[in-house]
């Protein structure tokens, strides 16, 4: 039996991204597997102690993991430095495996620029524990799948595999026991509406579309849990934890409508007082109108949809190819149904002009949703997106510039546009966007209905992002 820490790093200095968090569900499931394979297992979120990470260095020293795994995502770089000079100094010669979205797409940069001694590329929970089993036993890890480490002064990358259905089916629950629920109460999570005791749930793996800016983390074969897993799994969260509101954190949970429908029916039959949320697990065109009833009645508070774009030629230039009618149409069905709506756009694609992001915006702004988020695209290493967009980079170190792939910083113009336009365009887009009077009164009654959720404070917020500049805002 060995002695494992998992961290996780956090990304808190920005005014926006301030005391936000989720569960590390990955760090969860991997944690699940060394329990069940007889490993002593911590996870540490450094959303506890993010501003000097005293607990986690406490722990490194007293506790004195025999191996440590790290799971990052690209804004996460800059903690994750901090984080192994603690490791290294306290101590030196203790295994450190990267794994993530960041890592799986940079395996060579996580080993020589960062200090890592192995990568788990995509999925770790088979990986992760062969990986440690066969440093334990002195066997070659030289040839492990899905791993790269130092080979004879090269970084060796060995492909690996996704989760079969089977095996994905086969996991145990993600380890709930190892964490402070607490801390994820106390912040703000991804839907954005208000802190709360909640618990994250991931129903199904991968997506087969192909969307350019996106990672491939999970790979582009959809895998599903079966419908009675994620219920059971619902269930004891609900009855043991006593927590009932859920997000769900899929890629596409309603690939499977099949599916869908019963896990929505099984959750209003069964689960009678759950609330739901969507942030981020929903393709809009791949609803029907008359699915938003169910979702509320199995008792959906928030849905999220990603349109990113209103132009037909830039959909289909990402890969994206959403039907924007389609999921208009559902967008007015969800926020009919009583479902808190959130729209995704990006603004700034390679080759997008100034017509076609005002016709983006115009879009958000006609629409029926409660709040829209305006990105600028990041060309993030590892996506079809980096390759795009090169020819329109004035600097080509911008590709790889951590303090510059930032989801909330849009220092990075890979658009037709010109600085300034692009900026008006986003200062624009919030003014139309949070200045309607009709939204501004819906927003009200939500305040109104639902006082736990929807403070004064909260929508007071949406509305400054109307009036700051927006080089500071985005």
């Amino acid at each position: 039996m060995s002695k494992i820490l998992l961290i996780k790093p956090r990304f808190f200095d920005d005014f926006w991204f301030e005391e936000s968090i989720t569960q590390p569900m990955g760090l969860m499931y991997i944690g699940a597997m060394l329990k069940k394979t007889g490993h002593e297992t911590i996870i540490h979120d450094c959303g506890i102690d993010y501003k000097d990470l005293h607990i986690l260095r406490q722990t490194i020293t007293k506790w004195e993991p025999d191996f440590i795994g790290i799971s990052i995502i690209v804004t996460e770089l800059e903690q994750t430095k901090r984080i192994m000079d603690i490791i290294r100094e306290i101590l030196p010669h203790v295994p450190v495996t990267f794994g993530g979205p960041w890592p799986s797409a940079n395996p060579e940069e996580s080993i020589k620029e960062y200090g890592a001694d192995f990568v788990v590329i995509g999925e770790g929970e088979l990986v992760f524990p062969e990986l440690i089993d066969a440093i334990n036993n002195k066997l070659s890890t030289d040839f492990i799948p899905g791993t790269a480490s130092m080979v004879n002064d090269h970084v060796k990358v060995n492909p690996g595999c996704y989760l079969s259905e089977d095996e994905l089916n086969s996991l145990p629950f993600p380890a709930w026991e190892l964490l402070d629920h607490k801390l994820y109460a106390s912040m703000r999570s991804m839907p954005g509406i208000g802190c709360r005791p909640y618990m994250s749930i991931v129903t199904s793996r991968g997506c087969p579309y192909r969307c350019a800016y996106c990672h491939q983390t999970m790979g582009k074969i959809f895998r599903k849990r079966s419908a009675e897993s994620v219920l059971a799994e619902m269930e004891k969260i609900r009855f043991q934890y006593e927590i009932k509101e859920f997000e769900i954190l899929d890629d596409c949970f309603n690939l499977d409508r099949k599916r869908m429908h019963a896990m929505l029916t099984g959750i209003r039959n069964r689960i009678k007082d759950a609330r739901l949320h969507f942030p981020n697990a929903l393709r809009a065109d791949m609803l029907e109108p008359e699915d938003m009833p169910l979702f509320k009645q199995a008792g959906t508070v928030s849905a999220h949809f990603a349109i990113e774009t209103s132009s037909p030629r830039l959909q289909k230039m990402i890969h994206k190819n959403l039907d924007i009618e389609k999921a208009s149409a559902v967008i007015d069905a969800s926020v009919k149904a009583g479902i808190y709506s959130t729209g995704y756009f990006m603004i700034g694609f390679p080759t997008e002009t100034y017509e076609e992001a005002s016709a983006t915006v115009e879009f958000a702004v006609s629409s029926n949703l409660h709040r829209a988020l305006f990105f600028n695209p990041k060309p993030f290493a590892g996506t079809q997106l980096a390759s795009m967009a090169d020819d329109f980079l004035n600097n080509k170190n911008d590709l790889f510039d951590t303090q510059k792939a930032n989801f909330c910083k849009d220092t990075i113009n890979i658009s037709a546009m010109p600085d300034d336009e692009l900026q008006n365009i986003f200062q624009n887009a919030y003014k139309r966007f949070y200045l309607n009077p009709k939204r501004i009164l819906r927003l009200m009654i939500l305040i109104i209905q639902h006082p736990e959720v929807f403070t004064l404070k909260r929508l007071a917020g949406m509305f400054l992002f109307a009036f700051i500049p927006g080089k500071f805002r985005q």
